[in-house]
């Protein structure tokens, strides 16, 4: 549009000429798949779009489609012995990291489209091995070595880097070692979740005699702490959800469970004797059909979403793939969570699911 032309509208606006209202802002979803021979694809879903109120049963009806084509962003992998390994990804913000081994991190920003160069990965961090927590606008990474039974922990964020050959600052993104160095993790981390105060960050994992512990890292103070021998009953990552004033997470059976917050400031005693006298609430099983459920994502406030794979043949469903017979049903469920008379932790009635086509 040109700018006299944009003038003029925007004159017709101001002056009461136009009746039209701004655009509602639409919403989406970005899915990372491993979903073609040499590397990962970005998908953009909106997500205003899922039918509100749909049952999981809309799961096998022939309401499938194919994902959004072209993808939003392709991403070939660094070749290596195994296909697809040594390369992670983690969301802080509106951007998208992809963390690769001894490599620069690739920044893909939806909302500009721009895919951009960040900072080269550390070179004791081993990706797609660890955990990464976003905490405020820094990244927390903590990279699991299973031959040398250590692990490694930085921090990722914007700021002043150092400065070039003609001593002019720059500014972008740079890793740091964080001291102390971690304790003494003999396995990686089960399962971990960042408490409401925003600076301190839980994780589970098992001691050199194979007995499940808790630690916790204060962000704010670079303080470890250790709180027992009790784990966080989940698989993987929880979020801490304000309306149900617990931490949300997936279990090891895939049931969706909520518990209390634990306290950074409680001793041992006090700690365990707290945990064992509320156990984990479990919610209905939300598991339909043959297949594997994906991590639980979090969305916002009693907003959470979950992907299942479900592998399928042509042949049976009488689609037409072209030259692939084979393909995955991938469902994403949108959905909020509660909590019943009894206390008991249930899915809202209100939740939406579509259902995508992905040749293999």
């Amino acid at each position: 549009m040109s700018n006299k032309r944009r003038g003029h509208d925007d004159q017709r606006q101001h002056a009461g000429g136009g009746s039209e209202k701004r655009p509602r802002r639409l919403k989406h979803l970005y899915l990372v798949l491993d979903d073609w021979a040499k590397g990962y694809s970005i998908h953009k879903i909106q997500a205003d779009s899922f039918d509100s109120g749909s049952d999981s049963d809309d799961q096998h009806s022939g309401a499938a489609r194919h994902l959004p084509e072209p993808p939003a962003l392709r991403l070939e992998c660094p070749v290596g012995p195994v296909p697809h390994s040594g390369m992670s990804f983690s969301a802080l913000g509106t951007k998208i990291f992809t963390f690769m081994n001894q490599r620069c991190s690739l920044i893909y920003d939806p909302k500009t489209a721009a895919l951009a160069i960040g900072a080269h990965a550390p070179a004791d961090m081993v990706c797609g091995f660890g955990i990464t927590v976003v905490v405020g606008e820094m990244l927390y990474a903590l990279s699991c070595h299973f031959r040398e039974k250590q692990h490694s922990f930085g921090v990722m964020s914007w700021g002043s880097t150092t400065s070039d050959a003609l001593q002019q600052p720059t500014e972008g993104w740079s890793w740091k070692t964080l001291p102390p160095p971690p304790p003494t993790f003999h396995r990686r981390v089960n399962s971990y979740a960042l408490h409401p105060d925003g600076c301190t960050i839980f994780m589970t994992t098992a001691n050199d005699k194979g007995r499940l512990g808790t630690y916790s890292f204060n962000t704010k103070d670079s303080v470890w702490g250790w709180h027992g021998e009790w784990a966080l009953p989940f698989i993987g990552q929880a979020n801490f959800d304000s309306e149900l004033n617990a931490w949300v997470g997936l279990q090891r059976d895939g049931y969706i469970s909520a518990c209390q917050v634990a306290s950074p400031a409680t001793t041992l005693r006090l700690q365990r004797s707290s945990w064992t006298a509320r156990q984990p609430r479990r919610s209905c099983s939300t598991r339909t059909g043959r297949g594997t459920w994906e991590p639980l994502s979090y969305l916002g406030t009693n907003k959470f979403c979950r992907v299942q794979c479900v592998e399928r043949e042509g042949v049976e469903e009488g689609l037409a793939l072209g030259d692939h017979d084979d393909y995955v049903l991938l469902h994403i469920t949108i959905f909020g969570l509660k909590y019943n008379h009894k206390g008991e932790l249930q899915i809202a009635d209100q939740r939406s699911t579509r259902s995508f086509i992905v040749s293999v």
